[in-house]
Parts: structure tokens; C-alpha cells; sequence
């Protein structure tokens, strides 16, 4: 198994060759770094590295931010006070409004990041709106992306934990505002699965305002979570390979 090292939000997956390009992955609601261990294997000429949010995995005592671009911020920071430095950041979900602010810390900075690869999010000024107070409401949203399964729904306080970190998450996407008139210089590539939910499908094609560099729309087989099945790490070495300015 790839070795772990845990420091600030940032996992690291694998090899800590720093002659190797760099992928920062960024989950969805309710997911956990350890989500993307399994894109190493695929993608040995590259380090996978993913953020890990408050409260869950080997951070469940700690709390949930007060807004998302909190989050973003204490990423960044640890990118911005270490030496390491990503060709591409790729964010799923709630992950690509995360992974978009980090963007533009970066920028802030002077230390932007070639690729942006935001997946299976509309724009955020058109994101669907997002419960995150009722648990009945919570688990009828989820219905619509991925239902939970029924081991899980039928243990209630595996279930209400689970919950709870979820709503947590959903609360910073229902209350996410920072986004408005931002825009990166990073390349964009917004991915979207094909029978995804049409708010989401049809909205993905707005994110072109929010970058000054290029826009890629990509199209792809599978729902919301197409990337259970279908990691799209093609996709991911394609990008890493144009920043990194050779083939991986």
C-alpha cells in the first residue's frame, strides 16, 4: 500500500519524488482523502496527493469551518509555506468549489496553478440548492447523487455520524457566496457525466467566466460518481503531461 503522510489538510499518496508532477485532488461532500488513494497505481509517472476535510478519517475531532473559503485558505496556506507546487488541482463535487478558491489563493499570491479540473459541479452561481439542516432532507438530496446503502441506513448511529460531517460540508456549499466575480488565470477543464443530474449538466458550461486562460468542456459516460468506475486519470496524466511540458 502507498505510504500516507499526514501535515496540516494535505495526504500524501505514494512517492515523495519531487521530480515527479503533482495532482492535488479535492473531495465531494461527505468524502475523504483516502477516496483518491487508489489513483496512484494509476498514475505511477505522477504524485497523487488529496485534502482531507475537518472531521472525518484521521481529522474527526476537528471542526468544520465557518465558510468554505476558510477551507480553501488553510489549504493553500500549507501549499504556499512548503515547497511543493501542483500542475493540477482537480476538485469533485463540493471538491471543485473548494479546489477553485485554492485557485484563486494561489493567484492572490503570485503562486497560481497551470490546470483546474472541476468535475461533476454546475457553476457556482447556478449550483442546485443544497439542504444541510434536516436529516430527512439531507438523505433525500443524497438519493438524487448516490443513495446510502442499506448496511448503512440501517445502522442509525454510524448513519447520524456520517451524517453529520456530510450536513457540515453541505452548509459551507448552501452558504458558499466568495465566488462572485472571481476568476483564475489557471487553464479550466470542467467535466461533467453525461446522465449527471440536468442542473448540474446544464450548468457546467458557465464556468468559462470564471477563468481568463483556456476553457475545455468534457463530456463523459456515467452519472455524478461516474468516477467510482471510471477515474478519470486519462484525463488527469493529459494535463499533468501539458503543464509538465512532456509525456508521463
Amino acid at each position: 500500500m502507498p505510504s500516507v503522510t499526514s501535515l496540516g489538510p494535505i495526504r500524501r499518496f505514494g512517492s515523495a519524488d519531487g521530480s515527479l508532477p503533482a495532482v492535488l485532488c479535492f473531495p465531494h461532500a461527505g468524502g475523504c482523502a483516502s477516496f483518491f488513494r487508489s489513483w496512484q497505481s494509476l498514475l505511477p509517472a505522477a504524485r497523487v496527493h488529496a485534502v482531507q476535510y475537518p472531521g472525518r478519517e484521521d481529522r474527526v475531532l476537528d471542526e468544520s469551518p465557518a465558510r468554505l473559503r476558510d477551507l480553501a485558505e488553510a489549504v493553500a496556506g500549507q501549499i504556499l509555506a512548503g515547497s511543493e507546487r501542483y500542475s493540477v488541482l482537480f476538485g469533485h463535487s463540493m471538491g471543485a468549489y473548494v479546489a477553485f478558491e485554492v485557485a484563486h489563493c494561489l493567484r492572490e499570491a503570485g503562486a497560481g496553478v497551470p490546470t483546474l479540473v472541476v468535475s461533476s459541479a454546475a457553476a457556482p452561481a447556478l449550483r442546485p440548492p443544497v439542504p444541510f439542516e434536516d436529516s430527512a432532507d439531507v438523505l433525500r438530496y443524497l438519493e438524487r447523487y448516490e443513495p446510502v446503502s442499506p448496511e448503512i441506513r440501517q445502522d442509525e448511529e454510524l448513519l447520524e455520524l456520517i451524517l453529520d460531517y456530510i450536513k457540515d460540508d453541505l452548509r459551507l456549499v448552501a452558504r458558499y457566496r466568495e465566488h462572485a466575480g472571481k476568476r483564475i488565470d489557471a487553464r479550466l477543464v470542467a467535466v461533467v457525466g453525461e446522465d449527471d443530474i440536468p442542473e448540474i449538466r446544464s450548468h457546467t458550461g458557465q464556468w468559462r467566466d470564471h477563468t481568463e486562460g483556456a476553457f475545455v468542456p468534457v463530456v463523459t459516460p456515467g452519472g455524478h460518481f461516474y468516477l467510482r468506475n471510471d477515474p478519470p486519470t486519462g484525463l488527469i496524466a493529459a494535463e499533468l503531461a501539458r503543464s509538465w511540458g512532456k509525456a508521463l
